[in-house]
């Protein structure tokens, strides 16, 4: 995975007229991937360059490829060929803190994803990051595991240390205990593929042989351990049939695939099409002047039970008016 190089030329700035509501047509803008190899990362990509073209942008994306200096270094290149604006998936938030205030100064707004930030300009959330009612898709999840296994055992799969990432096991792991689960164990994927987590959890069925789900941040880990189930011999369930249950996040295709082959109980889909088109209208309003606001995209759950209705969201023809994302 290396690191993808800046496209384009010098992008302009935001001038006076697009600040006071004016057309916001031509800007050229930005965007750094935590890692763009990442099958549900290069969906967020195709939403961003089909809502650039909307607008008749151009949108360019770089790699941090999973480094925060690298993604503050990048940042930094965005701002010096002074992108109209600047979106990004923060590796941490923290060290980002310095280069947002650049880009404030440089009246370059910046567009927050799963990442927030004293001078973010907005922020697109995915459903499933969101952990304030019950309704948020971890608390679903930790309660769908505990309707089809009272006081069931369960493997936790984490991943890199980024904070979007922490909280949504942080998240789902009260919820699991609140509805009685017990976490036999973390495990944290943080090389983010599905081989490194069969790789992970190859010996975890033999340990614990009573685990009745492994929750898990993304696809890729999922794949992973649902590989090392099913050599360790270890049914997967459906999510309400015998054997182990078995929930991904990303709605990735390979995880798609695998719950129509009954290889993964469930994926959680955050929707990463509308996520891509969601920074660019959030871009939009922020060049119109309308900032400080949460776009929440809609999840929601691929399981056995619904698979047969699964569309690739690419092909429903949002637009910026019509993609599924709440306000607030």
């Amino acid at each position: 995975m290396g690191v993808a190089a800046l496209l384009g030329t010098t992008a302009c700035g935001g001038g006076d007229d697009a600040a006071a509501g004016g057309s916001t047509g031509g800007l050229k803008v930005a965007y750094s991937s935590p890692v763009a190899s990442q099958p549900g990362q290069q969906i967020v990509t195709s939403g961003l360059n089909a809502g650039a073209k909307e607008l008749g942008w151009e949108v360019n994306v770089i790699d941090a490829n999973l480094s925060a200096d690298q993604q503050v270094s990048n940042v930094q290149t965005m701002i010096q060929q002074q992108a109209a604006a600047i979106g990004l998936w923060a590796l941490d938030s923290g060290a980002m803190e310095g280069t947002y205030a650049q880009a404030k100064t440089a009246n370059i707004p910046v567009i927050g994803v799963n990442s927030e930030g004293a001078n973010v300009s907005s922020t697109v959330w995915w459903g499933v990051n969101r952990c304030d009612d019950d309704q948020s898709p971890y608390r679903q999840a930790a309660k769908q595991i505990a309707d089809a296994r009272p006081g069931g055992k369960v493997i936790v799969m984490g991943g890199p240390p980024v904070p979007s990432i922490q909280a949504n096991v942080k998240c789902f792991s009260d919820a699991a205990k609140a509805a009685g689960l017990t976490i036999l164990a973390q495990i944290d994927n943080t090389k983010d593929t599905s081989a490194n987590a069969a790789s992970l959890t190859g010996d975890t069925f033999t340990k614990y042989p009573d685990v009745d789900a492994v929750w898990s941040y993304n696809d890729s880990s999922a794949i992973g351990a649902s590989t090392s189930a099913t050599r360790a011999g270890r049914k997967i369930s459906d999510g309400t049939s015998e054997g182990i249950i078995i929930q991904g996040s990303n709605g990735d295709p390979d995880a798609i695939e695998a719950v129509k082959q009954g290889r993964l109980s469930g994926t959680w889909d955050p929707d990463s099409y509308a996520t891509g088109m969601a920074v660019i209208k959030a871009m939009d309003d922020a060049k119109k002047g309308v900032t400080g606001k949460n776009y929440v995209v809609t999840a929601k759950y691929w399981s056995q039970a619904n698979i047969a209705e699964y569309k690739d969201t690419a092909t429903l023809g949002y637009t910026l008016a019509t993609i599924p994302v709440t306000e607030k």
